[in-house]
């Protein structure tokens, strides 16, 4: 079966997008296939010429269950879903076909309160805290108050992404920043061990 990352949850502006062309930049960085899909009708979709990977429009309904159909049986590639945000009923369509959703969130006290009523209604999400604090005292007090929020919860927590100065590079029509590869790189075996594989997933048995 294929690989199915889904970028999910109901608050705009935490970073879906971003961080799902930051996966399929890191995954093209160390030589695996992914396919990045926009389903959000408020976005445009991307040029893949400039990129290590393809982007796919799935902004209809119909292609996108099509591009989910044709690559039902690959397991060479990792299909990526920008899912979009304040499309909860999308996302528990999107959810139900991933092998991972992810839902980014800010350390502002809506994304808070949004990311817990996400990982509530989607049982087998997870939560990434995204552009986290790394100066000490900003970070210890982004902490407490994602410990107090999530209470329970907090299991399915992955660990922060920081701030990466130049990911927005990644939604350019140029293209990402060279600076932002090692990152992007690193990102990407992290969600690929949340998923049980590694860069030996996807290469060949010796003959």
């Amino acid at each position: 079966m294929s690989r199915t990352v889904v970028f999910a949850g109901d608050k705009g502006g935490s970073g879906k997008t971003t961080t799902s062309h930051a996966l399929c930049h890191g995954l093209g960085m160390h030589g695996v296939r992914s396919i990045h899909v926009t389903t959000d009708p408020r976005r445009l979709v991307l040029p893949a010429d400039s990129r290590r990977y393809a982007t796919v429009d799935g902004r209809e309904v119909r292609q996108l269950a099509r591009v989910i159909d044709q690559l039902a049986n690959r397991d060479d590639v990792v299909l990526v879903i920008d899912g979009g945000g304040g499309r909860p009923e999308v996302d528990a369509v999107l959810s139900k076909v991933a092998d991972l959703t992810v839902i980014p969130f800010l350390h502002s006290a809506e994304d808070l309160r949004v990311a817990v009523a996400d990982l509530q209604r989607l049982s087998h999400a997870y939560g990434l805290p995204n552009r986290w604090p790394t100066q000490t005292w900003a970070k210890a007090a982004a902490e407490k108050e994602l410990t107090k929020a999530m209470g329970d919860l907090g299991s399915r927590l992955m660990s922060p992404l920081p701030e990466i100065n130049g990911l927005i590079t990644l939604v350019s029509e140029e293209g990402a920043n060279a600076r932002i590869n090692g990152q992007c790189k690193a990102f990407a075996l992290r969600i690929l061990e949340r998923m049980g594989l590694n860069l030996f997933s996807f290469r060949a048995p010796a003959a």
